[in-house]
């Protein structure tokens, strides 16, 4: 690796680890120099304003994420257990996260968890270039088990079920309803999958 690559790696990670703690607004380009140990100068030669740094890092990371978790969808597919589709692509950032070097995989969790709450001008665009796709491999693959679901009614239980995701397994130090961390996550997560899927078996479509 360049000295070059070293350095964006450097500041990519002060990056995910300072917009994931603060927030966009709350994060300066001095404080992420700060943290990765290089100058503004370096920050601006690589990657130019704040949002720019800020796409591209969360564009960076879109790989990594998308390879495990399509990866462990494809695994998952051939069992035919609606349950374990749902469980494998939750957990695959914690299972089976490969290169931690600017991220882990818990620490892109708090990232893309963190993004959801940015603005959507911020967002939007690497989200649906970057991210989209894959998801709904994933969406698809679970929707076809209940066919008769309509598109709002599971866009809600989307919406459901990524939020408890997001609180299981995306906060450090954080205390969620007066409860500390989920301690065994991947347990969590199979308990999470476990009540998605009875939750859905109960849906009755309107006539």
């Amino acid at each position: 690796m360049s000295k070059s690559d070293t350095t964006k790696g450097s500041i990519m990670r002060a990056a995910v680890l300072e917009f994931s703690a603060l927030g966009y607004r709350g994060v300066t380009l001095r404080t992420i120099a700060r943290s990765a140990g290089v100058t503004m100068g370096a920050i601006r030669y690589h990657f130019g304003s704040k949002a720019d740094l800020y796409r591209d890092t969360l564009a960076y990371l879109s790989f990594p994420y998308n390879e495990v978790c399509r990866g462990a969808l494809a695994a998952a597919l051939p069992t035919r257990d609606v349950q374990q589709i749902i469980y494998a692509w939750l957990a695959a950032p914690i299972t089976d996260w490969k290169d931690a070097t600017i991220a882990s995989g818990e620490e892109v969790l708090c990232f893309l968890n963190k993004m959801g709450y940015e603005e959507s001008e911020l967002t939007r665009e690497v989200y649906e270039s970057h991210y989209a796709y894959a998801l709904q491999e994933w969406l698809d693959a679970v929707r076809s088990f209940f066919p008769g679901m309509r598109r709002d009614d599971w866009m809600w239980c989307l919406t459901s079920l990524r939020g408890m995701y997001f609180n299981l397994v995306a906060h450090r130090n954080f205390i969620l309803w007066s409860l500390p961390n989920v301690s065994d996550k991947q347990q969590a997560l199979r308990r999470l999958a476990t009540d998605a899927v009875a939750l859905l078996q109960t849906y009755t479509p309107e006539r």
